[in-house]
């Protein structure tokens, strides 16, 4: 059915906004275009990747999608 079983998503974990937080996502999500479930998985990754050093692996940027 996928041509990689192992890159199948499901979900993981949910996240707890304060209102001002949450309308700072709605408002990136309107900017980009991205869907929201989309926009905080990039964010998430993006953040692990850079924390461990290993950069942007995916060679696209949430800045990329905006223009």
């Amino acid at each position: 059915m996928y041509q990689d079983p192992q890159r199948v998503r499901t979900r993981y974990g949910s996240i707890n906004l304060d209102e001002r937080e949450a309308k700072l996502i709605d408002a990136l999500v309107e900017y980009t275009g991205e869907s929201k479930a989309s926009l905080l998985r990039q964010l998430v990754l993006k953040e692990a990747l850079e924390s461990i050093g290993a950069g942007d692996l995916y060679g696209t940027s949430i800045d990329q999608h905006a223009s």
